[in-house]
């Protein structure tokens, strides 16, 4: 099981690098390495509603998400609290384009979370990424990388500093433009926004976004979290609903 991991891992790595090089062999007039003027900025308020969680999301919770997208370079950052638990989320994006048809980089994330009393987390995240417009009615976007783990646990804090861990990223993300107003969108994450494990426990998310105005987009999602999916006896361990209300500047 460990080699088909390994090798489905792998085959993502080879087909970025297989895009990434034949990106490389455009003309420089064919890429667009950062796109000029005032970028598209954004606020999202977020509640999410467990209909089954864990100990990480055992209650309903809020989220803030501000963020700047200049084309081929975005940046975000997030806060998210629950009672005793607060996460915090910092992402750069950057992926020229080439043809006006796709776009590839790299992506490098910071997360830290803090249980209260309990421990303490910080995550980095770097990762290839590759990304492909169809169009203004479909993208394709995924993500392979590695992610680096460093937890500092209450009650033993005084023995021993804290505990290191490497793992793997993958983002798998597909969008679908509808009536030029709305967005019908599902992902496959190794990783969430605010919730980064260490064992292969993907997220399936299936979401969708009206733009309600110019500047209101109103938004609704619905994630599953499956924990140890190929290593042992797989289970369901969360079931989250997600409103989203996002202003675009």
């Amino acid at each position: 099981m460990k080699k088909s991991i390994k090798a489905f891992f792998l085959l993502i790595l080879i087909s970025f690098l297989f895009c990434f090089s034949l990106s490389a062999q455009q003309t420089e007039k064919n890429i667009r390495w950062f796109t000029p003027g005032i970028p598209t900025l954004s606020a999202q308020w977020a509640f999410s509603l467990p209909f089954r969680g864990d100990v990480r999301n055992p209650a309903p919770s809020e989220d803030f998400i501000v963020s700047a997208d200049f084309g081929e370079l975005r940046v975000d950052s997030g806060i998210k609290y629950q009672f005793e638990q607060l996460d915090l989320t910092n992402r750069v994006i950057y992926m020229p384009t080439f043809h006006n048809a796709f776009q590839a980089g790299l992506g490098l994330t910071w997360h830290f979370y803090r249980y209260i009393n309990v421990f303490t987390e910080n995550d980095v995240i770097l990762s290839a990424r590759f990304r492909w417009i169809k169009g203004p009615v479909f993208s394709f976007e995924n993500a392979f990388g590695f992610l680096f783990k460093y937890a500092v646990i209450d009650a033993i804090k005084a023995d021993r500093a804290g505990i290191f861990n490497l793992s793997y990223q993958v983002e798998i993300l597909c969008n679908w433009k509808l009536f030029q107003r709305s967005d019908f969108w599902f992902a496959i994450n190794l990783q969430d926004y605010f919730d980064y494990p260490l064992a292969i426990s993907p997220f399936f998310k299936l979401g969708f976004d009206f733009e309600a105005t110019p500047s209101l987009v109103l938004g609704l999602d619905y994630s599953l979290k499956f924990v140890d999916m190929f290593f042992s006896a797989v289970y369901l361990n969360e079931s989250i609903l997600r409103f989203t209300f996002k202003v675009v500047l």
